[in-house]
């Protein structure tokens, strides 16, 4: 078994050397043009910003060559870069006075187009003093590629000997051509790095991935391509190179080929491509082994492009058979190729492998101690592959459990202000909630989202991450462990907590904290196994709301206050089931704690967002016509707590949002009568009932009183005509629909939701669930906000919050089962119609749907809900199979429990249209066979009950007081109580 490095130390001592002053030689028209025109530093500053580097190059400005000697004499450049044309001033003695003042100066001369008067002096002339020489054609990525280009150079011995970082050798003597070439190639490389790293969960490790990149290296003769390629022979990626340039100091119009046969007959493995103006060199290129592109093409840039992506193991890894070479299976990220391995046919993995194809795939993504493991793995000559197949299985299984710790800005009181948007107090985890704002934040920035919406503020809210070893200390320093494992009231537990003191350090970054938030805080729980990536903790602890009003002492002790009442929740009694229903230890559990800016607009006395949502990429309820993978998002106005405690939502798929679909009766309304809000006048009491949360139910007339509110969110209902009216300030009753942003686009809610689900589902290799924000009423010049709360994977029976079934309910049940589909408690049906058992034949089966249908008839004219137990798969087109109901015939079904029976067993309709029909109102689904002792169904307790009616084959029977449905989809039980 292969030991591998447990943390990417070689990577913190990569790209020492950076350029962070550049000294720009031109006039103040060429100044306009890089500078304003071409935005240059802005290209500049976001490239360093997602490199994680705190100082992007400066550009310093001088418009002529005595000022910028006095300059470079007087301050620290890395980098000058003059334009050809400096009057009557000769750029070579330029070069040459700089050389003087610091011989290791990179100069580089830059010319407006191929056609100036001075290229063909600077060409003829020796020019030595001049490193590089460019053509600027309007693209401000030139710079990018310039910067870039030196920094390789500058870089690159100390690079590939200390992490085996890779190079790719391109050897052009044409200003022209690689001036077009460079910037696209650092494109792509910074994009496949980007890419690469949306497996990592924080921005430190963004960071070390993205100073790892392979490094390009510029090779004009013969001679400087092969020095180079002696010189990191074992690190070259590839080889690019032109046909025609200097050898031995004259024109060698094969030397090109010459390069490939030497390096191919050394390294077989080395993708080569050759690129000619004469399209004849085609053959020869290919005959040799190498790959050729004809620099005349249209498509030039994009056959490049392409060559790098699919040689250099760039983008998804994609199995082939050797024989026809057609994909078989292709892997975006390391956990897709670990799952695939498996079950790749071992022709497909020896060729592969081989090839080292594998290795080089992985040195792509920077991952190159791994690849260099992996490169080691040899199939013998006459061996077999499968022996080694497991064991590269076994490498990456390893590799993948391996953590990594990431740094996001630290706290310090001497520079916390209003330009950071996430920071942490304490050295520890951020826990689940703080790694997926972390982890988001860093998707959105990749992705350029933002840029897509450049009429919307799209971001996270601000947030400080106080890390779970400041938990830790407080429960250590406070003598809590005891009172923690004690069987205690969780008023009991609250109030010990709030008892104690917090570290004095703490409480004076606190008391920072609240000298640049202003808004209301929310304080929310963030532990560590809460939101975890492969069983996610939801709704399980605290989350507390702050006016955050008042003189800055009363401010710092609610917020305080808050953050000892999550750390309590900890232990709370709820949370400890949980703990044990998941087979957590509660010793295994640290609570980390967000602060964070509460997203909103104060409206009277009142503080709230227009809309609060969730959102899923994958539905498990789609409508008829809607695919699971189209996602399902639901709206509230106010507070979110009316989604995530399943009250009033308006359901909708971000692919069809003009398409609500809270009733598949028509209504396409949310029915939302109240909503949430934070009284600013209350301030915070987590003692008093309600107080830890601390949002008020308000009606929907609080908000009517400020119509700026309800703008785009409500239609007014006009009582005399029956019509919806899209203006707020008509006359009539309002009503919650969503219409301004969903069918009239007057904010692009759908577009962002579903962009985000995309993002952060390729980013996961798992589907997501996101909590959001939107703040429709800055004031201006500030733009509209979405913001981000939460992201987390999608956990199988996770739909809704936890529901508790003790052993009691469960001795008790009418209807006991395992196998459900579904999350939640009702308590508002009075009504079963179930299935007589004992006349119960298979041969009957469209009768039973004809009696379902008149049953639900009248269901459906008393508005009552019922619940269904039948045998078989309902909805079954095969009526041998189940009854063929389709949905309208049981419409009012709120439970269906479909079980088996002695010598009649058949498969749940999991997986069936209807039963998504069924389930996209959140009906719950049960299945039980209790000959095959799953589940149980205890007949006589039913019979108990007082029948209403009754047909051939069914009786319905209707209770005095509601029947209790409990769904878990957490532990996957539910029960079916009786009165």
């Amino acid at each position: 078994m292969y030991t591998l490095d447990p943390t990417w130390l070689p990577f913190s001592n990569l790209m020492l050397k950076h350029i962070y002053n550049v000294l720009l030689i031109c006039n103040d028209y060429d100044r306009f043009l890089l500078e304003e025109d071409g935005r240059v530093e802005e290209e500049l500053y976001l490239e360093y910003t997602q490199l994680g580097l705190n100082n992007p190059p400066k550009i310093t400005h001088t418009s002529t060559g005595e000022e910028a000697l006095k300059l470079i004499a007087e301050r620290k450049f890395e980098l000058v870069i003059t334009m050809l044309d400096l009057g009557p001033e000769s750029v070579e003695q330029l070069a040459s006075s700089i050389k003087v003042l610091d011989k290791d100066m990179p100069v580089i001369a830059l010319s407006p187009s191929s056609s100036h008067r001075r290229n063909k002096l600077i060409k003829g002339s020796d020019c030595k003093d001049i490193d590089y020489f460019f053509y600027w054609q309007g693209d401000p990525t030139i710079f990018l590629a310039m910067i870039k280009l030196v920094e390789d150079r500058m870089n690159l011995d100390h690079d590939t000997k200390e992490a085996d970082v890779q190079v790719i050798i391109l050897v052009e003597d044409s200003i022209r051509f690689y001036s077009s070439y460079l910037p696209m190639m650092y494109t792509c490389l910074i994009q496949q790095n980007r890419s690469a790293i949306l497996e990592a969960l924080n921005n430190w490790g963004k960071t070390l991935r993205m100073r790892g990149r392979p490094k390009i290296v510029l090779a004009r003769t013969f001679e400087e391509a092969i020095g180079l390629y002696t010189t990191y022979r074992h690190n070259i990626l590839g080889v690019i190179t032109d046909m025609s340039y200097l050898k031995s100091g004259e024109q060698d119009k094969y030397a090109g080929l010459e390069l490939t046969q030497l390096v191919l007959k050394q390294d077989p493995e080395i993708p080569i491509l050759i690129q000619s103006s004469d399209a004849n060199s085609r053959d020869m290129a290919e005959d040799s082994g190498a790959n050729f592109i004809w620099k005349n093409s249209s498509s030039l840039l994009f056959e490049l492009n392409r060559f790098m992506t699919s040689h250099y193991g760039f983008g998804p890894f994609i199995f082939r058979d050797p024989k026809t070479m057609e994909e078989i299976a292709r892997a975006e990220t390391m956990r897709d190729l670990q799952r695939i391995l498996p079950s790749i046919p071992e022709e497909s993995f020896d060729y592969h492998c081989r090839r080292n194809e594998f290795s080089r795939w992985l040195r792509a993504q920077s991952l190159y101690t791994l690849a260099a493991r992996i490169k080691d793995l040899q199939i013998p000559r006459h061996g077999s592959a499968k022996k080694v197949q497991q064991e590269l299985i076994e490498i990456i299984r390893t590799y993948r459990s391996e953590r990594t710790k990431g740094v996001i800005a630290q706290f310090s009181r001497n520079n916390y202000d209003e330009t950071l948007f996430f920071s942490r107090i304490g050295g520890g985890s951020l826990g689940g909630k703080g790694r997926g704002l972390a982890f988001i934040d860093m998707v959105l920035r990749a992705a350029k989202l933002q840029a897509k919406y450049p009429e919307v503020y799209l971001s996270i809210p601000r947030t400080v991450v106080v890390t779970t070893d400041q938990f830790t200390q407080f429960i250590e320093e406070n003598n809590l462990k005891d009172i923690t494992t004690a069987d205690l009231p969780d008023e009991t537990l609250l109030k010990v907590f709030l008892s104690k003191p917090l570290q004095p350090d703490l409480v004076l970054n606190f008391a920072e904290i609240i000298q640049v938030i202003h808004q209301p805080i929310c304080v929310r729980s963030s532990s560590l196994l809460e939101d975890s990536h492969y069983q996610p903790f939801a709704g399980v602890y605290e989350t507390c709301m702050l006016p955050n009003v008042g003189d800055d002492q009363k401010r710092l002790e609610e917020l305080c206050d808050a953050v000892r009442a999550v750390w309590a929740s900890t232990y709370f009694r709820s949370a400890k089931e949980y703990l044990k229903a998941t087979e957590h230890m509660l010793e295994d559990e640290k609570m980390a704690v967000i602060i964070q800016q509460v997203i909103g607009s104060e409206h009277g006395s009142y503080w709230y967002p227009n809309i609060s949502g969730v959102a899923r990429s994958l539905n498990y309820y789609p409508l008829g016509g809607e695919k699971p993978e189209d996602g399902v998002a639901m709206l509230s106005f106010g507070f979110g707590k009316s989604v995530v405690d399943n009250g009033s939502s308006l359901r909708f798929s971000p692919t069809h949002p003009k398409r609500p679909a809270q009733f598949l009766g028509g209504d396409q309304t949310s029915s939302q009568h109240t909503f949430y809000a934070l009284n600013l006048e209350h301030g915070y009491h987590p003692l008093d009932v309600g107080g830890l949360e601390n949002l008020e139910l308000l009606e929907l007339e609080e908000a009517q009183k400020h119509p700026e509110a309800l703008k785009y969110i409500a239609s007014t209902f006009d009582m005399q005509n029956g019509t919806l009216s899209e203006s707020v300030r008509a006359e009539g009753q309002k009503v919650i629909t969503f219409n301004g942003v969903l069918k009239y686009d007057a904010f692009p809610l759908a577009s962002i939701v579903k962009d985000v689900l995309t993002l952060g589902t390729q980013a996961m290799g798992k589907p997501v669930e996101i909590e959001f924000a939107v703040n429709l009423n800055r004031k201006a010049p500030k733009k509209q906000e979405f913001s981000l709360l939460q992201i987390r994977p999608i956990a199988a029976g996770n739909e809704e919050s936890d529901v508790s079934i003790t052993d009691q309910e469960k001795e008790a049940a009418a209807i006991y089962s395992t196998v459900v589909m579904g999350n939640g408690k009702i308590e508002d049906i009075q009504d079963l119609i179930y299935l007589k058992v004992d006349r119960f034949d298979a041969s009957h089966m469209k009768d039973m749907a004809k009696e379902l249908d008149k049953l639900n008839a009248q269901m459906v004219l008393a508005e009552k809900d019922y619940a269904l137990l039948v045998a078989g798969r309902l909805g079954s087109c095969d009526p041998w199979l189940g009854i063929p109901v389709t949905w309208s015939q049981i419409s009012r079904s709120k439970v269906i429990i479909e079980t088996g029976l002695r010598g009649f067993q058949v498969e749940p309709s999991q997986g069936t249209h209807f039963f998504q029909n069924m389930t996209s109102l959140g009906c719950m689904y049960l299945t039980i066979n209790p000959d095959h002792r799953s589940g149980r169904l205890e007949l006589e307790k039913l019979k108990q009950l007082d029948i209403y009616d009754e047909t051939e084959h069914f009786i319905h029977a209707r209770s005095s007081e509601n029947l209790t449905i409990k769904v878990n989809g957490f532990k996957g039980e539910g029960v079916v109580l009786l009165p």
